[in-house]
């Protein structure tokens, strides 16, 4: 019982690996808040894309 007394407490107190764990959680949060945005945005991408395409082929044809 001594034993897992002290691992725990050293566990407790070993800080190690948890900027690792807030960086991951950072991360993850920024990803799910930009899914959305990003997914919106792909369209309005894609219409602006087509747009300078179209643009090209005018003055390519010109």
């Amino acid at each position: 019982m001594k034993h897992l007394a002290q691992t725990i407490r050293r566990l407790i107190e070993d800080d190690q690996g948890a900027t690792a764990i807030e960086y991951a959680l950072i991360a993850s949060i920024l990803g799910v808040a930009l899914l959305p945005v990003l997914t919106n945005t792909s369209s309005g991408m894609a219409s602006l894309y087509t747009r300078v395409d179209t643009y090209f082929t005018l003055i390519e044809q010109r």
